[in-house]
């Protein structure tokens, strides 16, 4: 596995984007800031010295299929808050589709990018860094001198084993695993589609990586990208 560290690069899911000839499967790029950290739908992710900053690369055996591949961000999520618990246990929950919260506050955030048959996997936990005032009522860090490098190999470590379950076929228990740490579930949340705004309570998580969400008595299905969360509704 190569390990490649940096002090500060704009980014390293777009480095390891512009490299990736040179990696191969589960190799990791890490840096201690980013200059150009990005979010899901292109949200400016802010990544300050003391975060735990990595991508690392997935290079499936079989190419994987579109709905197979809108399931890597929960498997990401469910591997990142395996890997915090056996490092230290918490109040951890998973947010759909690619948010880990502790203490019903963002800790880590995920961004998965398709590069041909390969997906590169970009985390951001928040370790020891200080949160900004701003934002503290929606973010949270650990504050913790934690062997960063350890942690990030932990999350790859954990990553590559549920990766082996997926592949497997051993998805509807990885999703029911995902589903007692569901953030969302049975919270009242308001869901944008396009120009529409709908309102409904949050349930489980399927097997095809959708949410389902009860509106006036009816379960409706919604998958990633369709729909924004508002967060003033949890």
């Amino acid at each position: 596995m190569k390990f490649l560290k940096f002090d500060e690069i704009d980014s390293t899911n777009n480095y390891m984007k512009e490299n990736i000839s040179s990696f191969e499967n589960y190799d990791i790029v890490a840096a201690k800031v980013q200059t150009s950290g990005r979010g899901r739908r292109g949200n400016v992710w802010l990544s300050p010295e003391g975060m735990a900053l990595f991508s690392f690369l997935l290079k499936p055996e079989k190419t994987l299929s579109i709905i197979e591949a809108t399931k890597l961000p929960l498997l990401a999520g469910i591997s990142t808050l395996s890997a915090l618990k056996k490092i230290k246990d918490g109040a951890y929950s998973f947010k759909w589709t690619n948010d880990v919260f502790l203490n019903s506050k963002k800790l880590c955030g995920i961004l998965i990018e398709r590069v041909k048959d390969n997906f590169i996997v970009g985390i951001g936990i928040n370790v020891a860094n200080k949160i900004p005032e701003d934002i503290k009522n929606i973010a949270i860090s650990m504050e913790s001198d934690y062997d960063i490098e350890k942690l990030i190999l932990k999350v790859v470590e954990e990553f590559s084993a549920y990766y082996k379950r997926f592949s497997e076929g051993k998805w509807k228990e990885i999703t029911e695993e995902i589903n007692s740490y569901n953030f969302l579930k049975d919270k009242k949340i308001k869901v944008h589609i396009g120009d529409k705004i709908f309102e409904g309570i949050a349930k489980n998580i399927v097997e095809d990586g959708r949410i389902q969400i009860e509106m006036n008595g009816e379960i409706k299905l919604f998958s990633v990208g369709e729909i924004k969360i508002e967060k003033d509704y949890y």
